[in-house]
């Protein structure tokens, strides 16, 4: 159909919607909730993204001249009048067809130019609008160090700092924003949300940051997991590279359950034995910080999990606008970092929230299953209560049009028990996904972070696990994905792309493994590879891998280790010198491919020299 054959029924609402369907403009469009005016031979296009952008759509669907405000796509002949709202980044310049043809650029280029006038004069407007008019606050008040009321409660497990970090303790408070869906949680993460409501707000956030001469200038900001009680899981798998390169990290109490209290999805209980012997740093209470120590913490608030996203976000901007939190350090990139609950709250938070307030630069979404956390405040736990059928089911994808870089990083155990694999998408320019073999939810280095000791199945006893809990390289592999991911935001080369941990055919969640019951597929390194035991996120026969239910044992998110007796290893791998060629090829191969970082490849190997008496 020709622009001309448009002039002529441009009365005709079948011909122009035709047209534009028929065009590139429909693949532009269809990321956005549209509908079809035809009375009027309008498409109304709505979305939630950064701030007000306005642009030209010529045929062909490219876009020009943004940064005018209105809400309606006009037809003029060939051209379409596009006002919406857009990311930055994403205008490109037009062309035409027929760009020989100087008289009909020059007709085209005076209709586009009158467009642009009647809108400069009059605007576009619409009596429904609900695009939202967000935008991002500052925290009003932050104090601190906190030095009176007692004893910091830490988050668990209470892994101390890399040498010469100064670890403080700060109040943070303002009016935070809560939101609601425009358009429901479509599965694709296009989230588009409207302001809800405001509140006070009052949490706590610990600082722990490098010498001055030391600072890397990245500031990570880890939102506190509260599935059982207050914890911090990254801080634990990736305090040593964070110490290795001198960032800065700030852990925030950005849910309710962390301050106040109240329902939590796991119940746990540490070993009487294992208490006495870490003290405060195996403190079990999940009471929430006002009521653990009400001298200290008494005058927090936290009005609800609708607010923690905002809270969240006026953390990441005081990271970098209050160099006095920092002690005195000037943050150039602060990178929001959450596992397990936490990665389903960030999946909500990039999908809903970042795209309204970018504050970060860049997020590690850290084993997060299928779905995302609700907006409207209802708690994780009370959300599956309430939708257990689809909570492993609904699969949410992060949006893809985001301008920074996300890394999700997926154990076994997410892809079966919590359903990522429902959740899958493919990498693009700003998304990676790594899916790593022989890796658990959780695992022994939560407690080797803590205490210390070698790669030890049998320390989930600690937590009560009676069964050899997983020892594989979670830790190890996701070191190296923070490498990449630092410099990825820093505007460095985007992280190696890694195979997929295979599936077995079927409706079921199952991860094909070899006869020795090591993981097919995913990212590699020599402990699935060269093994003296075969590491898994499967839990234990004695335990149920269905989470939701009240059987759940935490402790099956600690999947397994089956350790090979001798007669196995040597029929593995020959001899011991043969074994540890194998695994130095290994582990060297993993190193060149981006996934494990030489530091720690070098640790594997002194592991691997002591794994030599298991020939004997």
């Amino acid at each position: 159909m020709t622009s001309d054959q448009i002039q002529e029924n441009n009365t005709d609402c079948s011909v122009v919607d035709q047209f534009v369907k028929k065009r590139h403009f429909t693949a532009t469009i269809s990321k956005y909730t549209t509908t079809f005016d035809s009375s009027s031979c309008r498409y109304q296009v709505i979305d939630c993204r950064t701030p007000a952008f306005c642009g030209i759509l010529d045929k062909k669907g490219e876009i020009i001249l943004p940064k005018l405000k209105s809400i309606i796509v006009k037809v003029f002949k060939s051209s379409f009048v596009l006002c919406a709202y857009f990311a930055p980044g994403h205008f490109t310049s037009t062309y035409w067809e027929d760009a020989m043809n100087l008289s009909l650029i020059i007709r085209r280029l005076a209709r586009v130019v009158l467009a642009v006038i009647t809108l400069l004069l009059f605007g576009c407007s619409n009596d429904d609008d609900t695009t939202p008019t967000f935008s991002g606050r500052s925290a009003e008040e932050i104090s601190g160090p906190i030095t009176e009321g007692g004893m910091m409660v830490y988050p668990q497990p209470a892994v101390p700092p890399p040498a010469g970090y100064v670890v403080e303790e700060y109040f943070i408070a303002g009016t935070a924003t809560s939101f609601k869906s425009i358009n429901g949680t479509p599965s694709d993460g296009f989230w588009q949300v409207a302001v809800k409501d405001e509140a006070n707000y009052r949490t706590r956030i610990i600082v722990r940051r490098p010498p001055n001469d030391q600072f890397s200038g990245t500031v990570l900001v880890e939102w506190l997991n509260v599935s059982a009680v207050e914890a911090s899981p990254d801080w634990a798998y990736l305090g040593e590279e964070i110490g290795r390169k001198g960032h800065a990290y700030i852990a925030v109490s950005a849910q309710a359950q962390g301050v106040n209290g109240g329902e939590t999805i796991l119940d746990v209980s540490v070993n009487d034995q294992a208490a006495d012997d870490l003290g405060d740093a195996g403190s079990a209470d999940n009471s929430g910080l006002v009521n653990i120590n009400s001298e200290r913490y008494g005058s927090l608030i936290h009005p609800g999990d609708e607010y923690a996203f905002d809270i969240f976000s006026q953390v990441g901007r005081a990271a970098k606008e209050d160099s006095a939190l920092l002690g005195g350090l000037a943050a150039k990139q602060v990178i929001g970092i959450g596992e397990s609950q936490s990665a389903f709250f960030l999946t909500t938070y990039a999908n809903a929230v970042l795209p309204l307030d970018p504050v970060y630069d860049a997020l590690l979404i850290h084993s997060r299953g299928a779905s995302a956390a609700p907006l409207s405040g209802l708690s994780l736990a009370e959300s599956i209560d309430e939708n257990s059928e689809s909570f492993l089911e609904d699969a949410v994808l992060v949006r893809t049009d985001l301008d920074i870089p996300v890394l999700i990083f997926e154990a076994e155990t997410d892809l079966t028990m919590l359903g990522y694999a429902n959740a899958r998408q493919p990498d693009t320019e700003r998304i990676r996904t790594w899916e790593v073999a022989g890796t658990a939810h959780a695992d022994a280095h939560q407690f080797r972070s803590l205490i210390g000791g070698p790669r030890d199945p049998s320390i989930g006893v600690l937590l009560g696990c009676l069964d050899p809990i997983n020892t594989g390289p979670h830790h190890e592999v996701l070191q190296a994905a923070l490498r990449h991911l630092v410099d990825w935001a820093a505007g460095g080369p985007p992280p190696p792309t890694g195979s997929r941990l295979e599936l077995v055919e079927g409706d079921e969640l199952v991860i094909a493994r070899d006869e020795y019951q090591i993981a097919l597929g995913g990212i590699r390194t020599p402990l699935v590879d060269v093994p003296v035991a075969a590491p898994t996120g499967e839990p234990p026969p004695s335990l149920s891998s269905e989470i939701l239910g009240g059987s759940f044992n935490v402790c099956a998110l600690f999947g397994s280790t089956h350790s090979f007796d001798r007669d196995t290893i040597i029929a593995l791998h020959g001899t011991a010198a043969d074994y540890l060629n194998a695994f130095v090829a290994s582990a060297d191969k993993a190193v060149a491919a981006g996934f494990l970082l030489q530091a720690d490849a070098d640790q594997l190997i002194e592991e691997a020299e002591s794994n030599t008496a298991l020939f004997e």
